[in-house]
């Protein structure tokens, strides 16, 4: 079957934690190490030349149509975002404007943004308040197969040429962010009448650094410089992204100097690190990797059950065993970049590794030691090598485990549509720079990523309030509650904060890890 023609759902594509590791344009804020051999090159940028990349996954159907579910694919939206951009981007930690120059507050529920006058879309479409509103209309359409909608956005009124006022049900404290080149790209709206029913890629026109220029289904996408770019801040001709699904030809084609730039595992750093000039970049992520428990299958109902398994995990093992240091060990569902939101969870006995505490909890919880539990895992790294860890840490506390394992997108409708298992592992792998990005869809009652049927009106009305709050502080110590709460109760049990890792050859320039989702290639550059 052609994989540019299957359509995902929401929840299959964005916790599209394979494609999102394998994918080279990956990149993640934080602050970059330089732990290689070599070193990237000095001076100013440089224009020219073909970048050469890879993706470990086919494109989400329809590529590249940001106003369909496939921007829910983290792999297809980064691929996109160099193609688009979005009112807003996000840097040090804030919203900073991109096709906005300003915005203003002007009550709890009403938010007017002022917009570029010089930006054109790249088929000579004018970029102005109607775009815009041509835009988020679709993502509001309750016919329309958008995501990423902006919370509580109610509806876009055309206020001047280059004005436009959003209206929302309710207040939303992260509803600026929410708007970020990573999340709502604007398309041209003469492409889209035109092109979206019959040709998505004819459809995917924006006011990017770069536009489409071919798309061969399993080999690969290839995207060229917009000579008319608002920021003139694309120095590449071109940017060729391979679609490699196995990463060990991904890992050689690197070897060999076919790849300019690769996402790795700390796994693979060894065989990449033997190319000899390979510049290794790390970053500290805002991303988790986690276990659940599907609370419709009994036992995993039962709180002390799950703290059971959770605390049989030995996340520092974990962390310096499969990933090799490039990662700390996990007490909840935020990591200290995401801010203010972040506490410390460790001292929870229900996140923290003990055999004797976790054969207590399971012993409270009356578990059947005589039963076998099954456990779903997917087959690419490090998940997979992961999931053999969980499921022997599970047996060490008297637990049968049944581990079984596939390709990752059957796993995951298996996971997300078909809600078939009982426990799993996976990874929270989006830019996500608003703790309301994540933990809404994965824990609220009504949360579209809510495979494991969890159900709790208190933390329901948390992230309610957390979502309405606009004072910051007021806003981080919510987080701080539900967080506590998630994690008390074992409604996951965190493994890791894994580091991203990237290597480029000595010749790459201007390579750095973002904020919210934006690709990191947008202003990378070759030296001759």
């Amino acid at each position: 079957m052609d994989k540019t023609k299957t359509r995902f759902s929401r929840r299959t594509a964005l916790i599209g934690t394979a494609t999102a590791l394998a994918l080279v344009v990956a990149g993640c804020s934080g602050s970059a190490q330089n732990s290689g051999s070599a070193s990237e090159p000095t001076g100013g940028p440089q224009r020219g030349g073909e970048l050469r990349v890879s993706i470990g996954a086919e494109p989400i159907a329809p590529a590249f149509d940001m106003g369909t579910m496939a921007v829910t694919s983290v792999g297809t939206a980064q691929i996109a975002t160099l193609a688009y951009n979005g009112l807003v981007d996000f840097q040090d930690g804030k919203p900073v404007p991109e096709l906005a120059t300003s915005w203003n507050q002007t009550s709890p529920t009403q938010y007017v943004f002022t917009l570029r006058d010089d930006v054109k879309f790249t088929d000579g479409t004018p970029f102005d308040a109607a775009a815009v509103k041509f835009n988020l209309d679709r993502l509001l359409d309750p016919n329309g197969a958008g995501a990423n909608l902006p919370p509580s956005l109610q509806s876009v009124d055309v206020t001047a040429p280059n004005e436009v006022t959003m209206n929302l049900s309710a207040p939303a404290g992260g509803f600026v962010a929410s708007l970020r080149r990573g999340r709502v790209m604007m398309m041209s709206p003469t492409a889209v009448e035109k092109y979206a029913a019959t040709d998505p890629l004819k459809a995917s026109v924006g006011t990017g650094p770069y536009k489409f220029d071919e798309y061969k289904t399993g080999q690969y996408v290839r995207l060229v410089r917009n000579d008319d770019y608002w920021a003139d801040d694309n120095y590449l001709d071109s940017i060729k992204i391979s679609i490699l699904p196995d990463p060990t030809t991904a890992v050689q084609a690197f070897v060999n100097g076919e790849l300019d730039v690769l996402g790795v595992t700390p796994a693979q750093l060894a065989q990449v690190k033997s190319r000899g000039n390979s510049v290794i970049k790390t970053s500290i992520s805002n991303t988790f990797n986690y276990v659940t428990f599907n609370q419709a299958v009994k036992p995993f109902d039962n709180v002390d059950v799950r703290r059971g398994f959770s605390a049989a995990i030995n996340r520092e093992g974990i962390a310096k065993g499969i990933f090799q240091g490039y990662a700390d060990p996990a007490s909840g569902p935020l990591s200290p970049k995401i801010g203010d939101a972040y506490s410390d969870l460790s001292g929870l006995a229900s996140q923290t590794f003990s055999v004797d505490q976790a054969k207590e909890f399971l012993e409270a919880g009356t578990f059947d030691f005589d039963t076998t539990v099954p456990f779903r895992a997917f087959t690419q790294p490090p998940f997979s090598t992961e999931a053999d860890a969980l499921a022997e840490q599970f047996q060490n506390v008297g637990v049968k485990i049944d581990l079984s394992k596939e390709e990752f997108g059957s796993w995951a409708q298996r996971i997300y549509t078909a809600k078939d298992f009982t426990i799993m592992n996976s990874g929270q792998t989006t830019a996500t720079v608003d703790p309301d990005e994540i933990l809404y869809p994965l824990f609220h009652s009504k949360g579209d990523l809510n495979a494991s049927s969890i159900n709790d009106p208190e933390l329901d009305k948390l992230l309610d309030d957390a979502r309405t709050e606009q004072d910051p502080k007021q806003r981080a110590e919510l987080y701080q509650r539900v967080s506590k709460l998630i994690a008390d109760n074992a409604y996951a049990a965190f493994t890791v904060f894994p580091q991203k890792i990237t290597a480029t050859n000595p010749s790459v320039g201007g390579y750095e890890f973002t904020e919210g989702g934006t690709n990191p290639l947008s202003r990378v550059w070759l030296a001759k």
